[in-house]
C-alpha cells in the first residue's frame, strides 16, 4: 500500500519534511523553502495523485493508513525531521505523532485541524469532499485522503508531546477554531494569528511560516545536533 512519494530536497541544515493539502503539491512550499535554504534541508513531496507522485486505482491506498506509510518511506531516507504540513498534511502529521511516536522532532501546522469527534461534523465534512472532487484535477478514489472515518487524532492529541507551531488565518474560519482547541490541548505548542489571512498562508505569508519553521526547529535541538 505504499506508494513512492515524488519529493524535492535542497538547502543545507536540520531537516524539515513539507506535506501539502488536498489538492495542491509540494510547489506550494517554494518561497518558504527558499526562505529556508541556508537553514534547513528541505523536503517537499507530492502526496498519491498530486503532483509528480504515482495516481493509485484503489481508494485503500489513499487511506491515511497506507498515506503514513508513504510518508514514513521518505521519513526513512531523511532522518530526524521537522514536519511541516497544510491542512490534510497538517493533519497527517498529528496521526503520525500519536501513532508512530517518537520519530518526529517537531511539527508545524498551517491551516490545520485535529479531525472530529460529532458525527454530524464529520458527516458534513466529508459530503462538502464529495462534493468538492469534480472541480479538481484528482481521481474519485482520492476522496479517500480527506474523508474522516474516526475522531483518533482529537481523541489523542494530549499524546502529542513533541514542540508544535501552530498558524491560521483570521480569515480561515473552518480552521480558526480547531486552532483554539488544539492551542489548549497540545502540550508544547506556540501559536502565530495572521491578521486577514486565508486558509492557503503558504502563498501569502511564507516568510510566518518559515519563522515558526526556525523556532520549532530550535525547541527540538536538531540544529544543535547537527
Amino acid at each position: 500500500m505504499t506508494t513512492e512519494l515524488h519529493a524535492t530536497t535542497s538547502g543545507t541544515g536540520p531537516a524539515v519534511l513539507f506535506v501539502h493539502g488536498f489538492g495542491d503539491n509540494a510547489t506550494v512550499w517554494d518561497a518558504t523553502v527558499e526562505d529556508l535554504g541556508a537553514d534547513c534541508t528541505c523536503t517537499a513531496v507530492d502526496l498519491p495523485a498530486h503532483g509528480h507522485s504515482p495516481v493509485p486505482a484503489e481508494a485503500a491506498d489513499y487511506e491515511r493508513g497506507a498515506l503514513l506509510e508513504s510518508i514514513d518511506a521518505v521519513l526513512d531516507r531523511i532522518g530526524p525531521a521537522v514536519y511541516v504540513g497544510h491542512s490534510l498534511g497538517g493533519y497527517l502529521g498529528l496521526a503520525h505523532c500519536i501513532t508512530r511516536p517518537g520519530v518526529l522532532k517537531g511539527l508545524v501546522l498551517v491551516a490545520a485541524g485535529p479531525g472530529f469527534r460529532d458525527a454530524a461534523a464529520m458527516q458534513e465534512w466529508n459530503d462538502q469532499v464529495h462534493l468538492a472532487m469534480p472541480r479538481l484535477d484528482l481521481p474519485r478514489v482520492a476522496a479517500a485522503s480527506s474523508l474522516h472515518t474516526d475522531s483518533i487524532v482529537i481523541n489523542r492529541l494530549d499524546e502529542v508531546q513533541i514542540p508544535v507551531g501552530l498558524l491560521v488565518g483570521t480569515r480561515d474560519r473552518n480552521f480558526v477554531g480547531a486552532n483554539d482547541y488544539m492551542e489548549r490541548k497540545l502540550a508544547d505548542v506556540r501559536r502565530r494569528t495572521i491578521t486577514d489571512g486565508r486558509h492557503r498562508l503558504m502563498r501569502t505569508h511564507s516568510a510566518d511560516i518559515a519563522e515558526m519553521v526556525r523556532e520549532v526547529v530550535a525547541a527540538t535541538g536538531l540544529a544543535v545536533e547537527r
